[in-house]
């Protein structure tokens, strides 16, 4: 018998995240990640999902039709969402191809980089199936070759599991090179970023780049540098990447010249290169910093951070440049992070113009009842 629980009547239909308080009576007997109906205040099947007695998120529903969660509906789930890239990524071979809750696998992240890819199980249920996911991804596609396990976001330590990063299968040791739209890029799978690479900026970069191919440009939070790759290609003449991982500045320089590209780099907090940096000094500046927030509580707090550094990017902007300015915090929504923008703009005594809105590339899906699965917002400004 699947245990069950049910919700009281001002539960938020459709959403996948079934919270403790939302609940009659909590799952205290669950084991964490174990297989769990959902009924409706009238005692109605709702869906079936994955339970946790001592998390916030008490049941993660991945199912709303009848059949069981099982080997199969693994397979199913991977050959859905793989289907889905491919007919959203035409040209690239670097994509996430699993986004955990909006593609009905709670907690599961897989990034694809050519062929291998990176997991991350970052709910117990996921966790405890990571032999079948394995399993499922290998009938699914056998021309993957190798998988590494990045198991250490900070999600897993919120349902009592440890961080750890370890080989599925195959060679996954050394550094790892993929296409990113023409360019080869070099990251390390196991020490660097998330699974090793940001793939939810490439379409921006597609629509955003060409105002970058001028003058002088800064890529802050540069990374491995594909940001300033891209305007180095568009034709920028100066690229400055600014970095505090003297390793990812490392990356950036030998992307550059892997690609026959002309950067520098300076490894520096981001504030204390705006500090040293003089006013409207550069064409254009593209600005993706890290979350800002952590929780709902510190969405406030995040957002007056936001304000202040994108109004000392915006003042070192010359007038008639261009920026490019990022949020990845799931917290800020939409209408406040252009609220963020607007007073930057304020402070900073610019008036700016939304040439291009953005969002994050198309391997990262956001159901209709899911709005937390929207989390990057990136917009190309001009600067007056």
């Amino acid at each position: 018998m699947i245990p069950s629980v049910q919700l009281k009547r001002t539960s938020r239909p459709g959403h996948p995240w079934i919270f403790s308080n939302e609940l009659l009576e909590s799952p205290k007997n669950l084991i964490p990640g174990a297989v769990v109906d959902v009924v409706d205040h009238r005692g109605k099947w709702v869906g079936r999902g994955f339970g946790h007695p001592g998390s916030l998120i008490a049941v993660r529903i991945a199912r709303r039709s009848t059949g069981e969660l099982d080997d199969a509906w693994l397979r199913s789930s991977l050959e859905v969402a793989l289907a889905r890239r491919v007919r959203t990524c035409s040209g690239r071979t670097a994509y996430r191809w699993v986004h955990a809750e909006a593609d009905g696998l709670p907690g599961l992240i897989i990034d694809r980089y050519g062929d291998r890819v990176v997991l991350s199980a970052n709910t117990a249920a996921m966790d405890l199936r990571k032999d079948a996911i394995v399993q499922a991804l290998r009938e699914v596609d056998p021309t993957v070759t190798a998988a590494l396990w990045r198991n250490d976001g900070r999600g897993r330590a919120l349902e009592g599991l440890e961080a750890e990063v370890a080989p599925a299968f195959g060679e996954v040791d050394g550094i790892w090179t993929i296409d990113d739209d023409g360019f080869p890029v070099s990251f390390d799978p196991t020490g660097g970023q998330k699974t090793g690479l940001f793939l939810d900026m490439w379409e921006n970069r597609r629509r955003m780049t060409t105002a970058l191919g001028t003058g002088r440009v800064a890529d802050l939070f540069s990374y491995v540098g594909q940001w300033g790759l891209h305007a180095a290609r568009a034709g920028a003449e100066e690229v400055v990447c600014v970095d505090r991982s003297e390793s990812a500045l490392s990356f950036a320089a030998s992307n550059a010249a892997t690609n026959g590209l002309d950067i520098s780099t300076t490894q520096s907090p981001v504030d204390r290169f705006l500090d040293e940096t003089p006013d409207r000094s550069f064409d254009a500046i593209v600005c993706d910093p890290p979350s800002f927030i952590r929780s709902r509580k510190g969405a406030s707090k995040g957002a007056k951070a936001y304000e202040r550094l994108f109004a000392r990017t915006l003042t070192k902007v010359r007038r008639g440049g261009y920026a490019v300015v990022a949020s990845c915090s799931h917290h800020l929504f939409e209408d406040r992070f252009h609220k963020a923008l607007a007073a930057a703009a304020y402070k900073a005594r610019r008036e700016v113009v939304v040439v291009v809105r953005g969002g994050q590339s198309p391997c990262h899906p956001v159901p209709a009842t899911f709005p937390e699965a929207r989390y990057l917002k990136a917009v190309l400004l001009e600067v007056r």
